[in-house]
């Protein structure tokens, strides 16, 4: 993790010196039960000491290392002289205010709060991790943690990417089927009205022609050849209709499969969920 997270031997020393463990949920929920980070879910930095959860879904790789990573600079946070962490935190509070990154800016305010008073330490170690770029003083100031930052920053890319391309998908998928139902609930409503006008003005037209009500052949002909086009009309209606029913069950099923997916990597990462039930 150290290798793929591309951090410096500063970096590996803080790292291996927190003596890291890959946990599964069980001892991992053990050994973070009382970490300062309430919303646990990857790895925790607990009394010295660096945990990381054992996720396996290979859609989500590289999210032990970037974890790794963060942890490792609660570490080195943990060991930053007064002078030096006051120095730091002016740099993370200037870099907060140019962010527009709302993904960013909405987990900063999580730890608001669950964690009053760790913003800062939890700003050092996402900046690092997440931020693509970053003032020059602060690159200069990660360079000690890290070979190549980019590295670390990609893998939290690539992963979060998995994330958000389901959610985007998701986003679509739930505006067209909107769209579609109120389409189709607009057309079934006309089709209704529609074919309620068109029986009334059959009955009427069978009444009129039993009661001898046609004086030419050409009148009779004239109006039954009206209401055989408004059958047809509404016919092609109909199927119109039901094509697009067809459409909002297929593009369902689409979503159900995505809102499965999402359901599935969500619980991967997250430590408190159960484990799956024993089978034979």
């Amino acid at each position: 993790m150290a290798t793929t997270a591309n951090m410096s031997d500063h970096g590996r020393f803080y790292f291996y010196a927190s003596r890291p463990e890959i946990n599964d949920r069980e001892a991992f929920n053990h050994n973070c039960k009382a970490a300062s980070e309430q919303t646990v879910v990857l790895g925790c930095y607990a009394s010295q000491r660096i945990y990381v959860f054992d996720i396996t879904d290979q859609r989500l790789a590289g999210i032990k290392e970037v974890t790794a990573a963060h942890e490792m600079l609660h570490a080195a946070y943990d060991r930053l002289s007064k002078s030096e962490k006051d120095r730091v935190h002016r740099l993370l509070e200037a870099e907060l205010e140019s962010i527009n990154d709302k993904r960013i800016r909405d987990l900063i305010a999580i730890y608001d709060q669950t964690e009053p008073g760790e913003r800062l330490n939890e700003l050092h170690s996402i900046l690092a991790t997440e931020m693509t770029k970053l003032s020059s003083e602060l690159e200069t100031y990660y360079q000690q943690y890290f070979i190549d930052r980019s590295s670390v920053v990609a893998l939290s890319k690539q992963y979060e990417s998995v994330f958000s391309s389901i959610k985007e998908q998701q986003a679509s998928l739930l505006a067209e089927l909107n769209d579609l139902a109120a389409k189709i609930t607009a057309n079934s409503e006309n089709y209704n009205r529609d074919a309620t006008r068109l029986n009334a003005d059959i009955a009427a037209f069978n009444q009129r022609a039993n009661n001898d009500g046609y004086t030419s052949q050409a009148a009779f002909n004239a109006d039954r050849q009206i209401l055989v086009d408004r059958q047809n009309q509404i016919a092609n209606d109909r199927e119109s209709i039901n094509a697009s029913i067809a459409a909002y069950n297929e593009k369902r099923e689409v979503l159900q499969g995505l809102n499965g997916q999402a359901q599935e990597l969500n619980q991967s990462i997250n430590s408190n969920s159960l484990e799956p039930s024993p089978s034979l």
